[in-house]
């Protein structure tokens, strides 16, 4: 049976692969416990819209065919809902690059 995030990544990953097609090769879960935005706060609840959640996110790293998925922690999550409704914000340019890195840094580790 799977999770809860399971299920929300498999979500996302077949959302991602309706609106990319072939353009997604594979997928990467970012799992550190630490915040991809920050660094600073572990991964936590936030309260949206009057009930516990977290954040589960995604974004196409193009270069690869990735699409990485990743969590982060509340405070950094209600930030970016607060001043995403323009479009992106610098805190998504932030996570991508350092989700970049951190996909790199993996593939790295394979080859140890």
């Amino acid at each position: 049976m799977l999770t809860q995030k399971e299920e929300t990544l498999n979500s996302i990953l077949n959302t991602m692969k309706a609106q990319f097609g072939s353009a997604v090769k594979y997928f990467w879960v970012y799992d550190g416990d630490l915040c991809p935005c920050c660094f600073t706060n572990e991964i936590d609840e936030l309260t949206y819209s009057g009930h516990k959640s977290i954040s589960i996110n995604a974004f196409m790293y193009r270069e690869r065919g990735v699409l990485i998925a990743y969590l982060m922690c509340g405070e950094c999550a209600k930030e970016i809902i607060a001043k995403s409704k323009d479009g992106p914000t610098k805190k998504h340019q932030s996570i991508e690059k350092n989700l970049i890195e951190a996909y790199h840094n993996y593939l790295n580790s394979l080859d140890a």
